[in-house]
């Protein structure tokens, strides 16, 4: 069911004005030391400055120890599982592994899909009877990573009504696993850019609720031969209903502390994967193509093009046609022209961009096709390995 307060919330939360403006808005500040002579006196009410000016940073210090040693602190339950490729279907299950239950919340995940650029999974959740959930805007934390602790993903509830000023999620997390990292850019080291999280199931009688992580890779994820997923921090918001609404009038509600730990050995499917490396079969004016790799999820293709940059800066001016106007201008189709979708599109940098559609290996058995129109004038090309 579609939320009106959670899409209002999206809406301001990430608009690219605002949120352009206040990365951008950096404030520079010149400081003059000016040179004095230092009598018994004046020693004592300089050493009273310092402490004063270093007692706040001690205390947040101490403050972000204490914090810390409540995270460690948390529950957590956790469990073993092996997977095993499911027949006739590009998902791998999870055969032998039970739900872990505490503090009346049962989790357990059903199954698993990994790709060079995909990260898949369905997780379910089962509650007690005396536990109070709203499927509509039930939501979680997670993290996923692998053995050799390369961080696949993270993400963080959104506590819509808490107004609550940090997030630690990242950095605790990174310091109870010993990930080193810039701590200027917490997220350099997550090898994934693009991703959504939410509940695709409901089961009222059984009281239990299923919901789909799924992500994809900035390049490419490693051959990992283990996972662990952990799922913290259940809860959900409310709004009243007569206050119209508004997210000033929302209330956050924590299901519970504790921690699930999953940890899962792949099977060889996925570790030994292979992506196919396509290329134009005629090139395509306007068009340099830089890479293009084909796996079971995607096709993910990289290329720079002055004139689809010169119509994503028009982009802002032209509202609801956007959309159809890239679509018009760049696609995949194949032999039997059926259009496919774009998936996640990013500009990299100026005119270099990276689009995945959701093209599959099995599709290149009905041949696939880049289409690209500039200038009125409408170029294809077979992709080809």
């Amino acid at each position: 069911m579609k939320n009106k307060v959670y899409d209002d919330f999206s809406k301001e939360k990430f608009n690219q004005n605002n949120n352009y403006n206040a990365i951008m808005y950096k404030v520079k500040e010149g400081k003059k030391m000016k040179r004095f002579k230092i009598t018994n006196i004046a020693a004592v009410l300089l050493f009273a400055i310092i402490i004063g000016s270093i007692t706040p940073m001690i205390y947040a210090k101490i403050q972000w120890n204490v914090e810390f040693k409540e995270y460690q602190n948390r529950p957590i339950g956790e469990s073993k599982g092996s997977l095993d490729e499911a027949r006739e279907s590009d998902y791998a299950e999870i055969l032998d592994m039970d739900y872990v239950k505490q503090d009346g919340v049962s989790i357990k995940p059903n199954s698993i899909l990994m790709t060079d650029d995909c990260f898949d999974a369905n997780i379910t959740f089962k509650f007690a009877e005396d536990k109070i959930v709203n499927s509509e805007t039930f939501g979680f934390g997670y993290a996923v990573y692998d053995e050799d602790k390369n961080m696949y993903d993270v993400y963080s509830r959104m506590h819509i009504g808490a107004y609550e000023k940090y997030d630690n999620t990242v950095p605790f997390l990174y310091k109870e696993l010993g990930i080193e990292c810039d701590k200027k850019d917490m997220y350099e080291k997550i090898l994934s850019d693009s991703g959504n999280c939410g509940v695709v199931e409901v089961n009222e009688e059984e009281k239990s609720l299923t919901a789909n992580i799924t992500f994809r890779a900035k390049d490419a994820f490693p051959k990992s031969k283990k996972i662990y997923i952990r799922i913290f921090d259940l809860g959900y918001f409310m709004v009243d209903n007569e206050s119209e609404r508004k997210l000033a009038n929302a209330e956050n509600f924590k299901i519970s502390d504790a921690e699930w730990i999953f940890e899962i050995e792949l099977p060889e499917k996925f570790y030994e994967r292979q992506s196919l490396e396509l290329k134009l079969k005629d090139e395509i004016p306007e068009l340099d193509v830089e890479k293009i790799t084909l796996t079971e999820l995607g096709l993910v293709l990289k290329f720079k093009s002055q004139p689809y940059f010169e119509l994503i800066q028009a982009g802002k001016d032209m509202k609801d046609n956007f959309s159809n106007a890239t679509k018009n201008m760049l696609n995949i189709t194949n032999g039997e022209g059926k259009i496919y979708q774009e998936l996640v599109s990013e500009m990299l940098k100026e005119d270099n961009f990276k689009i995945t559609f959701d093209a599959g290996k099995k599709d290149l058995d009905k041949k696939l096709f880049i289409n690209f129109t500039v200038d009125g004038k409408k170029y294809t090309s077979e992709l080809i390995e």
